[in-house]
């Protein structure tokens, strides 16, 4: 198997070595099962490995100038396998294959020859103690202190700044009840509507009771908007009476609208739930 490299199944390889026993003068022994036994066990321990020699266009000849080579040993029977199959020799020089060889021989009756002494064992040498230099404590800087988080605002807090310019709205309308003006109607009127731009821009960015509350902040304004026009008709008249019997005449509707739109501005209990 050596001198060819690689070789077809056990038949050629009982062959070739019943020459070699041959060659050495053994003439006997070199039986067929006891080769087959040998060489599975090769097998077995990995001395010798089944394998594909070439593609089969290396071996069928299509590939140009592609020849088996000379010294390939091939079985020539006709049922032999195909020459692209052949067991492999792993390693030549393997330890194994001496004591492999021993106890075929003497499974054939041939003596073998005592194997050479084995070196003796030494004992194994402790390995010196290396003591590290002591490592230098690194001291860790201090924790920073854990800044707790702000808790985000709640529904209500979110719409406290619309409450407080709603309170403001409602404190003009108590002025304007002492000292009623065209001019401060027509504010408290401008006011209400900027508020209520603001509300419903607020609103659309919220969420969840937030945006109910910013939806009934929203009512509230355009129930007060729709009493506007009482409110100005009411001051009109007020500021229209020339004598003190037309300004007390003309004062009670003016009182009513201002304490209207004060309900109308003020939470209600679906606010304050």
């Amino acid at each position: 198997m050596v001198a060819a490299g690689g070789m077809d199944y056990p038949q050629s390889i009982h062959r070739a070595y019943k020459e070699y026993l041959r060659s050495e003068g053994i003439r006997n022994g070199a039986s067929r099962a006891s080769m087959s036994k040998y060489i599975w066990l090769a097998t077995k321990l990995g001395l010798i490995e089944f394998d594909h020699a070439e593609a089969v266009e290396y071996w069928d000849g299509v590939i140009n100038g592609a020849e088996p080579a000379p010294e390939y040993i091939r079985e020539s029977r006709p049922q032999a396998p195909s020459p692209r199959h052949y067991f492999r020799i792993l390693d030549a020089a393997d330890p194994r294959w001496v004591r492999l060889e021993a106890s075929y021989r003497v499974s054939i009756g041939q003596e073998v020859p005592p194997p050479a002494p084995k070196p003796a064992i030494r004992p194994p040498v402790p390995k010196a103690k290396v003591e590290k230099p002591p490592k230098a404590k690194v001291e860790k800087p201090p924790r920073p202190a854990r800044v707790p988080k702000p808790k985000p605002p709640t529904a209500a807090e979110r719409v406290q700044p619309f409450e407080g310019r709603i309170d403001l709205l409602i404190g003009s309308l108590e002025e304007l009840e002492t000292t009623p003006t065209m001019e401060g109607a027509l504010a408290i009127e401008s006011t209400l509507l900027d508020l209520g731009e603001d509300v419903v821009a607020a609103g659309g960015k919220s969420r969840g009771q937030t945006r109910t509350l910013f939806r009934f902040i929203n009512v509230r304004l355009r129930s007060a908007l729709e009493e506007m026009g009482l409110l100005r008709s009411s001051v009109a008249r007020v500021l229209a009476a020339e004598t003190e019997s037309d300004r007390a005449k003309a004062e009670p509707p003016l009182r009513a609208a201002i304490r209207v739109l004060i309900e109308n501005l003020s939470p209600g209990e679906e606010d304050q739930e």
